[in-house]
């Protein structure tokens, strides 16, 4: 049984370079680091005759870095989600950096990380999930870039934030501006700290506007499971009614709900979505909603991920507003 051929290492790279482990491996970092052009053309062509692949993850013990940068997540299931991050990866790749995605699901996942060597050696964490806690999140990376986008964080941290309440005041006040006297809010996920407090947003807006909140339902910011909701829930009176949803998925499902039992409510343009998604400007969805510049947010983040001495970089805390976007 022939055994396969062992692939080249740093050594080999070397002696065919007639240089030092060390000197190669100054060549091959990547960095400008003192060396001899000569001596590095020697060792780049001897790494290309011999096929020789650096690991990242053996390089980044000595040289404290991966390349990779962490994006902590829920999931990615909703429409503005795919937007967000297709913005997002390629702004990091323009750093000459890579993406790698971890989903949280529980409590369980989080202590992995911690027994990951190769995830918590990432040069910088992006957390979107609602499940970690921002005096939790720097313990789980060896690094000084975690940004928290998630709504929260510690004052000693990094965070990018949206102002959510200026969008969601705008919204309830063009509402009162259509005679809508009450409402159903449709919401996202129940235990998310960030969605209760973007409900308290909305309640407290429709307090100050005279608008009353009949139904309150959590819809995991889903098509099917806001359908399902509505299906559900009979509407007696349709008159003086608005529906708000905290996602553009969930108005899309009551665009569809609405158009099958009161016209009306899509004459009145009574709908309103959260996330300015290119559904909502579609002739078949068209409807209001409420959101942020995903470029302003995506500049944000590369602002911090830029930064070389985060002791004295002049904000830690950036914030993204909101808008209403009538439609």
């Amino acid at each position: 049984m022939t055994s396969k051929p062992s692939l080249p290492t740093l050594d080999d790279v070397a002696a065919l370079a007639g240089v030092s482990k060390a000197v190669a491996s100054r060549a091959l970092s990547g960095k400008n680091r003192p060396i001899s052009a000569d001596k590095k053309q020697r060792v780049l062509d001897a790494a290309e005759a011999l096929g020789y692949v650096a690991n990242p993850f053996a390089q980044s013990l000595s040289n404290t870095s991966t390349g990779l940068i962490a994006i902590v997540v829920n999931h990615i299931a909703d429409i503005s989600d795919l937007t967000l991050f297709d913005s997002l990866i390629q702004a990091i790749q323009a750093l000459g950096k890579q993406t790698l995605f971890i989903r949280l699901r529980s409590q369980q996942d989080i202590a992995e990380i911690k027994r990951n060597p190769f995830v918590h050696r990432v040069d910088a964490a992006l957390i979107f999930s609602d499940l970690i806690e921002p005096d939790e999140a720097p313990n789980l990376f060896y690094t000084n870039q975690v940004i928290m986008l998630n709504g929260r964080k510690d004052e000693q941290g990094l965070s990018v934030t949206i102002n959510e309440s200026l969008g969601i005041e705008q919204a309830i006040a063009e509402a009162q501006r259509k005679q809508i006297r009450q409402a159903i809010l449709l919401c996202g996920r129940e235990t998310s700290q960030v969605e209760l407090q973007r409900v308290e947003s909305y309640r407290q807006a429709m307090h100050q506007h005279g608008i009353t909140l009949v139904q309150l339902g959590y819809c995991d910011y889903a098509y099917e499971t806001a359908l399902d909701y509505l299906q559900s829930h009979p509407i007696a009176q349709t008159d003086g009614l608005g529906v708000f949803c905290t996602s553009d998925s969930m108005a899309m499902a009551a665009m569809d709900f609405f158009r099958a039992t009161s016209p009306a409510m899509i004459d009145r343009q009574a709908i309103f979505g959260f996330d300015n998604t290119p559904f909502s400007q579609l002739g078949s969805y068209r409807f209001s909603t409420i959101g942020y510049c995903k470029d302003e947010f995506v500049s944000a983040i590369i602002r911090l991920l830029s930064e070389d001495n985060l002791n004295t970089a002049p904000q830690k805390h950036l914030i993204v507003a909101t808008r209403f976007y009538a439609r």
